[in-house]
C-alpha cells in the first residue's frame, strides 16, 4: 500500500522561490538515493506535482500553515516518503543547504520562466511597484513594435501612454477585456495587481492583437450590410427576377415576379424548373451554359414580357441561373417617361447654362425666370468687352442695376461709374453736364468745371433716358463718341478719353429713327449690344422671391420684425399687371409694411387699384395684349373672348355693351354663349 505522509508547512514567508529550489535539492538528492520519484500533493484541491520540478511548485503559491502530502511512485520507498516529509516539516537553514545548487536551481527556472514568456503569442508586460518594466517579452515586442532593450527600466507610461498599469497598482483592482490602441493596432489587455503578504508589490499586463479580428468583423458587417441591401433592392425593384440553383430548383422570386406572373412564391419556389417550364428559356440557359438577352415571351396568362436569362458562374463552375423580365407595357411607360425627362432635362441644362453664363456682380438683381436670365447673360457677355451697351425696357425694369452689374463685372470695375439722367437735366444745361466748361464759358462760370466724361474717364458712364437728349445734343455725343475725345463748353483745348459708354431708354427709338426725332448714325453707335428687360408682367413667376427680398430689405432699413406675406395676396399681386414694374412692386410692399400692424400681409392690406376682381384684371390685361410688345401675341378668339368679358363685367346688358364695343346686341349674345360668358 503506498504511503502518504501529512506536512503542515511553517516556513514563514511560505514556499517562496528560494525555498522552493531547496525543496526541490533535497527532493532531487534523494531520488537518486532512493531511486525513486516522489510527489506533493496540496490539500485544498488535491492538484499533484513531481517533488523536482520547480516551475510547478513556485506556481502552487503554497502558504504558511497550508498542509501538503507527500508519497512516492513506489510503496517500497517509503523511507525516500519519511525523509522528504521531514525536511518540509522542518525549520531548516540555508547553510544546510547546497548554495550552488539552488542558484543554479533558480537560474533552470528563471531560464525556463523566460522561455515561457516568450513562447506565448499574447504580449506579456510586468511592472514593479513603481510601475518600472522588469518584463517586456517578445510578443510586446512584436505588438507596440518597441525593444525590450528600450523597454525594461523605464516607466510603463513613457513607453506605451495609454498604459493604464499605475491604476492597478494604486487601486489593486483588475481590468479585464480593455481596448486600447496602439500605434496602428488595436489591441485587448487584461491587467491585474501583484500581490504579496496583503501588499501590492507590481501588476502583470497581457495583451493580444486583435486588428486583424477588427477588420474581419467590419468587413462581416460590410458583407451583412450589403446582403440586406441587396435583398432590399431584389424586393423593391419592378423587375421579375427569378433564380436557380445548378440543379434547377427554383431557390428565389421577388414580389415583382408574383406580380408579373400572376403566381404565388409558394406555387414554384423549391420546385425544378423542368416541371414548371421544361421548354422555356431559364432550362436551354441551364443546359447549354450560354445567356439569352432581349427575349420576348407571351406568357400562358396574357401577360408579354422581355427576359435576359444568364447562367452564375463562379469559379469557372456554372452554379445555378438567373432571369430578369420586364413587362413591355412597362417599358413602352418608362421610354415615354424617359423622353419626357430628357426633354425637361435639356430644359433645364439650358437655364442652367443661362445661369452659369452670368456674372456674379448681377446677383443684385432678383429674378430666375428664363426671359430675365436670358437679358443677363447677354448683359455678362458684354460685360467682357468695351463695346457699347443699350439697355431697353420699361420704366422701373432695372436698367440702372444691369448698367452697375456691367460695369463692375467689367476690366473697369475699380474705376468711376457715373450715371446721368438726361431727361432730367434741361437741354441747355446738359452739354456742360456732360462736357464740362472752362472758367468765364457763360455768366456765372467763375471757375473751371469737370463733366461727367472726364470724371468716368478710365471707368463707365451711364446715359439714362437717352431718348429724350435733343438732336443738337445728340450730334455732340456722337462726335465724342467716335473721335473718343472732347472739348469744355467755351474751351479750345481737345482732351482725349477713354470711357466705357451705356445707354439706356424705355422709348421707341426705332420709331423716333423713322419719325426724324432721333439720329440713325447715333442710334447704331449705341445700339452695338443691346439688352432688352421684360416687364414684370412678363415673369411673374418671379413676384414671390422679390416679394421675399423686399421684405427682409425694408424690414432690415426700419428696424422692424420679419413680417410674412399671405399666399392669396401673393395671388393678387401675380394677377395685377404692374405698369411701374419692380419699382411700383417696392413702392407697395414697403407702404403696406409700414401700415400694417399684424405680422402677416392680408388682402386688406393691399391698395385698392390691386384688390381688384382678379378674373377682370386678367381680361383687361389680354383684352390689351395686342398693343404692347411682348413675345407672346394672344390669339384673335382669346383677345374676343377677354373684350366681350370685360364689356360684359362693365356694362349690363348685350344692347350697353354692342355698343361699347361697335357691334348689335345680337352678336354680344351669340358670342356670350359661344365663349360660355352667360
Amino acid at each position: 500500500m503506498r504511503k502518504e505522509i501529512q506536512v503542515k508547512i511553517t516556513y514563514k514567508k511560505g514556499i517562496h522561490t528560494r525555498v522552493a529550489a531547496m525543496i526541490v535539492q533535497k527532493c532531487q538528492d534523494l531520488m537518486r538515493k532512493y531511486q525513486c520519484k516522489l510527489f506533493i500533493k496540496r490539500d485544498r484541491d488535491n492538484s499533484v506535482i513531481p517533488g523536482n520540478s520547480m516551475l510547478a511548485l513556485v506556481s502552487m503559491k503554497i502558504v504558511e500553515g497550508e498542509t501538503i502530502h507527500v508519497f512516492s511512485d513506489s510503496d517500497h520507498t517509503s523511507e525516500a516518503v519519511d525523509e522528504f516529509s521531514r525536511f518540509l516539516g522542518g525549520a531548516f537553514l540555508l547553510e544546510q543547504c547546497n548554495l550552488d545548487e539552488i542558484d543554479n536551481i533558480i537560474q533552470n527556472n528563471t531560464l525556463a520562466s523566460e522561455k515561457v514568456f516568450d513562447s506565448i503569442v499574447n504580449g506579456l508586460i510586468v511592472v514593479d511597484h513603481n510601475n518600472v518594466i522588469s518584463v517586456f517579452n517578445k510578443a510586446a515586442e512584436r505588438i507596440t513594435g518597441i525593444g525590450a532593450k528600450e523597454a525594461l527600466g523605464k516607466e510603463a507610461n513613457d513607453i506605451i501612454d495609454t498604459s493604464k498599469l499605475y491604476e492597478v497598482l494604486k487601486t489593486g483592482r483588475e481590468q479585464i477585456a480593455f481596448k486600447q490602441k496602439i500605434g496602428n493596432s488595436t489591441i485587448v489587455t487584461n491587467r491585474t495587481p501583484i500581490i504579496a503578504d496583503g501588499k501590492i508589490i507590481g501588476a502583470v499586463a497581457t495583451f493580444q492583437d486583435i486588428s486583424e479580428l477588427e477588420n474581419l468583423s467590419s468587413e462581416l458587417r460590410s458583407v451583412q450590410d450589403l446582403q440586406q441591401r441587396f435583398q432590399h433592392i431584389l424586393e423593391n425593384v419592378d423587375d421579375a427576377i427569378c433564380m436557380l440553383d445548378k440543379y434547377g430548383t427554383i431557390t428565389y422570386v421577388n414580389p415583382a415576379y408574383e406580380r408579373i406572373m400572376k403566381i404565388q412564391q409558394e406555387e414554384v419556389v423549391n420546385k425544378n424548373i423542368g416541371e414548371i417550364s421544361p421548354a422555356g428559356i431559364r432550362m436551354q440557359v441551364l443546359k447549354e451554359k450560354t445567356p439569352q438577352f432581349g427575349r420576348i415571351i407571351r406568357k400562358g396568362n396574357g401577360t408579354e414580357i422581355i427576359a435576359n436569362v444568364s447562367p452564375i458562374i463562379i469559379d469557372g463552375e456554372m452554379n445555378g441561373v438567373v432571369s430578369v423580365s420586364k413587362e413591355i407595357t412597362e417599358i413602352k411607360r418608362l421610354a415615354e417617361k424617359i423622353e419626357e425627362l430628357s426633354a425637361k432635362t435639356k430644359y433645364l441644362q439650358e437655364e442652367l447654362s443661362k445661369k452659369h453664363e452670368i456674372n456674379k456682380s448681377f446677383d443684385i438683381i432678383v429674378g430666375k425666370s428664363g426671359v430675365l436670365l436670358e437679358a443677363l447673360a447677354v448683359a455678362s457677355k458684354a460685360s467682357e468687352t468695351d463695346a457699347t451697351v443699350l439697355i431697353r425696357g420699361e420704366s422701373g425694369t432695372g436698367k440702372e442695376l444691369v448698367a452697375k452689374g456691367i460695369h463692375y463685372a467689367s476690366n473697369r470695375k475699380n474705376k468711376p461709374f457715373i450715371r446721368v439722367n438726361c431727361s432730367a437735366i434741361p437741354h441747355n444745361l446738359l452739354e456742360s453736364e456732360l462736357f464740362g466748361y472752362e472758367k468765364g464759358a457763360f455768366t456765372g462760370a467763375v471757375k473751371q468745371k469737370l463733366g461727367k466724361f472726364e470724371l468716368a474717364d478710365e471707368g463707365t458712364i451711364f446715359l439714362d433716358e437717352i431718348g429724350d437728349m435733343d438732336k443738337e445734343m445728340q450730334a455732340k455725343l456722337l462726335r465724342v463718341l467716335q473721335e473718343r475725345e472732347l472739348e469744355r463748353v467755351g474751351g479750345t483745348k481737345t482732351i482725349p478719353i477713354s470711357v466705357r459708354v451705356i445707354a439706356a431708354t424705355n422709348r421707341n427709338l426705332e420709331e423716333m429713327v423713322e419719325q426724324g426725332a432721333f439720329r440713325n448714325d447715333l442710334y447704331y453707335r449705341l445700339n452695338v449690344i443691346p439688352v432688352m428687360l421684360p416687364p414684370l408682367r412678363q415673369r411673374k413667376g418671379d413676384i414671390p422671391i422679390i416679394v421675399e427680398h423686399f421684405i427682409e430689405k425694408i424690414c432690415s432699413k426700419y428696424g422692424m420684425q420679419k413680417k410674412r406675406i399671405g399666399k392669396e395676396v401673393l395671388s393678387y399681386m401675380e394677377a395685377y399687371g404692374w405698369p411701374g414694374n419692380v419699382r411700383e412692386l417696392e413702392n407697395v410692399i414697403e407702404r403696406i409694411l409700414t401700415l400694417s400692424r399684424e405680422e402677416i400681409i392680408t388682402v386688406r392690406d393691399l391698395p385698392a387699384y390691386i384688390g381688384v376682381d382678379k378674373e377682370e384684371k386678367s381680361f383687361r390685361e389680354t383684352a390689351v395684349a395686342v398693343k404692347e410688345e411682348d413675345d407672346e401675341i394672344p390669339t384673335l378668339e382669346e383677345v374676343e373672348k377677354a373684350l366681350l368679358a370685360l364689356a360684359l363685367k362693365k356694362h349690363k346688358s348685350f344692347h350697353s355693351a354692342g355698343k361699347a364695343l361697335g357691334i348689335t346686341h345680337k352678336t354680344v349674345a351669340a358670342k356670350a354663349r359661344k365663349y360660355n360668358l352667360i
